[in-house]
């Protein structure tokens, strides 16, 4: 389960951003999109879902980035040669930031127990890494500075089981290096493989162009006739004007072939999902066994650009499931530029969030909670907001490039 994530001097971010999960606010506001959970405290409840509005280019993407950049880096740490990423770039508009190293932090649930686990990195090098977590409340596990750790709890048991790998091998972390992931691999069972393991397997993230990518795993899915049942009752329930998905006959070649079945006054007619079908329907095709994982497991799924060809109808629809039939506390969060699912039956004002660029270029990020005076009316809030009183919308001038 996520709870918040922070991040700083990391492309259109120059000061440190947080974005949380916690709910704010009124606690009798749709209590079905929130929950609790017995390693949070009793007054704590998490959202299940949230929305980021804000204009192109305004740093919607550069936070689904962030997010994605840290998960790399702890997958991937002390295992890919060379520099950490060559992707990971500092704030550009800004002497000053471009020789300051990224920060990353993020507060999950992970096996029952809550932790907050962060690092700050160049391009050469880890500079500072540091894990909490709860017991009666959050402790600090391990504390590192340039390769040192400079703090750590006497029950923090991989460090224990480091220092002694140490003495024995005369091994040492490369500078490059987590020590997180590194601890995670070579021993069992602890908080570092609690950690790794949820960015591993329990976060999603989906960019604004590569949801192909989860064709595969739909492809598979498909093999297995509950799991296809289940993905041709989502497709058919989306008012795609389909009835059914089938896969192809294997046996004949058409492994890969998806057949889709429309009835039409009363006719029958078959056609094939990438020959036929919109870009929304193959979209909601290729991210439905993802979908279907995520809400069966309790995963977190972040998706930039949701709406990216779908109607806004079936974009409520998508956020609704993870209100209505979400046993498991799965979460969803989703940058949209569409204003139309912003209603008092599907969001609360702490599940809103936009962000926008100040007369430096930085990103700023904030909720929709964070504004007073807001009342319950969210087409009054809609319309607020297209005329830009909470920010995240584009300022357009005049498109005429003869004037």
């Amino acid at each position: 389960m996520f709870i918040n994530f922070t991040v700083g001097n990391f492309r259109s971010f120059k000061d440190k951003v947080v974005f949380s999960m916690e709910k704010h606010g009124q606690t009798k506001e749709l209590p079905e999109n929130c929950f609790g959970n017995s390693a949070l405290p009793s007054k704590m409840s998490l959202l299940k879902s949230a929305v980021i509005y804000g204009a192109n280019a305004s740093g919607k993407s550069n936070l689904i980035q962030a997010l994605t950049m840290m998960q790399s880096i702890v997958i991937n740490s002390g295992v890919i040669p060379g520099k950490i990423v060559p992707m990971l770039e500092p704030f550009a508009l800004s002497e000053k930031t471009l020789g300051e190293p990224v920060f990353f932090e993020l507060e999950m649930l992970a096996n029952g127990r809550r932790y907050r686990y962060g690092f700050e990195c160049t391009y050469d090098e880890i500079v500072s890494e540091w894990l909490y977590a709860q017991k009666q409340r959050m402790t600090l596990m391990f504390a590192r500075e340039n390769n040192e750790f400079v703090d750590s709890s006497p029950e923090f048991a991989e460090l224990k089981a480091w220092t002694k790998v140490l003495s024995d091998t005369k091994l040492n972390l490369p500078k490059n290096a987590l020590f997180l992931p590194t601890a995670a691999r070579m021993f069992a069972g602890g908080a570092c493989e609690a950690v790794l393991n949820w960015f591993e397997h329990t976060l999603q993230i989906v960019s604004a162009h590569t949801y192909q990518q989860y064709l595969g795993a739909t492809f598979a899915a498909m093999k297995n006739s509950e799991l296809a049942d289940k993905i041709s009752r989502l497709i058919s329930k989306a008012d795609l004007g389909i009835q059914k998905v089938e896969a192809g006959d294997a046996d004949r070649g058409n492994a890969s072939r998806i057949g889709t079945t429309h009835i039409i006054a009363d006719k029958t007619y078959h056609f094939d999902m990438f020959h036929h079908e919109s870009s929304g329907t193959q979209k909601i095709f290729a991210l439905s066994s993802s979908l279907l994982d995520v809400l069966k497991n309790g995963k977190v799924l972040f998706i930039d650009e949701l709406d990216a060809s779908l109607h806004p109808l079936l974009v409520s629809q998508l956020i609704e499931m993870f209100h209505s039939d979400n046993p498991a506390n799965a979460q969803m969060v989703a940058t949209t530029h569409s204003p139309s699912i912003l209603t008092e039956t599907t969001l609360r004002h702490d599940q809103v969030w936009f962000v926008e660029k100040d007369e430096y270029g930085s990103s700023k990020l904030a909720s929709l909670a964070d504004f007073t005076g807001i009342r319950g009316n969210f087409t009054r809030i809609t319309k607020d907001y297209l005329h830009g009183c909470f920010g995240g919308i584009p300022y357009i001038k005049n498109l005429n490039v003869e004037d």
